[in-house]
């Protein structure tokens, strides 16, 4: 079976896959765990596929611990069309891969448009239309991550990020908490009105916590990137 990995700013995501389906799932903070790829599943792989938006030492990590195990690895990049879908950008490998692999299981997901929405350490959306087009997207900040630029570029210093998404707050750690919050929530409801897809699919780290404020019913998809993973994998093996 293949051993899928997604590495992404922040987390590293792996699972099992047979034959394009996933079998087992695991999630670890790299930053939390140095010796990271010595916890990836290692019996009965016959191969590591991974998906890399990190810095590079990350996939350097993983490619050495596959040589250890004297294991295959492939990278996947972002192509300019993967079965049916097309890639909107002039330049394909300029697409975050983890937004590529996204794009294709919410493809093959379903019929009709859909709007794709990875809340993690940045918060992107991709638009896929209804002829499995990509037309583009957009990246802004995850909620961490805008936290984390108040506590470096101010003066600012909250102690708790626990808060509701509530207009008008009346001490500093909940504006902090709900303003960052709002932010994402506004932005994922403004682009289900202005795009009006057929389908919501919602992942990334943060997808739960947004979730239950969204004026729209997103259906949450915690491994979509590992589903666009193990598709692709499948489909270049054959």
């Amino acid at each position: 079976m293949n051993l899928l990995v997604d590495i992404g700013n922040t987390r590293c995501k792996w699972a099992l896959g047979v034959a394009g389906q996933l079998r087992e799932t695991g999630v670890m903070v790299r930053a939390d765990t140095p010796d990271w790829t010595e916890h990836l599943p290692g019996a009965a792989v016959a191969s590591i596929v991974v998906s890399s938006v990190a810095q590079p030492q990350a996939l350097d990590a993983l490619r050495a611990h596959a040589e250890r195990r004297g294991v295959a690895m492939r990278v996947l990049e972002s192509t300019a069309r993967a079965g049916a879908l097309v890639n909107a950008y002039a330049d394909p490998a300029r697409l975050g891969v983890d937004r590529w692999m996204a794009c294709i299981a919410a493809e093959a997901d379903g019929d009709g448009s859909v709007l794709v929405a990875d809340a993690g350490t940045a918060l992107t959306l991709d638009f896929v239309d209804g002829a499995s087009r990509h037309r583009g997207g957009l990246i802004t900040p995850g909620v961490a991550t805008m936290r984390g630029a108040l506590r470096r570029q101010t003066q600012l210093r909250p102690r708790s990020e626990d808060a509701a998404p509530s207009w008008l707050n009346t001490d500093t750690d909940s504006a902090i908490a709900a303003g960052t919050l709002r932010s994402a929530i506004s932005l994922l409801d403004a682009a289900v009105g202005d795009l009006a897809p057929g389908r919501l699919l919602l992942t990334g780290g943060d997808a739960a916590l947004l979730a239950p404020h969204l004026a729209h019913a997103w259906q949450l998809r915690p491994h979509l990137v590992m589903e666009g993973l193990a598709l692709q994998a499948a489909r270049e093996t054959g």
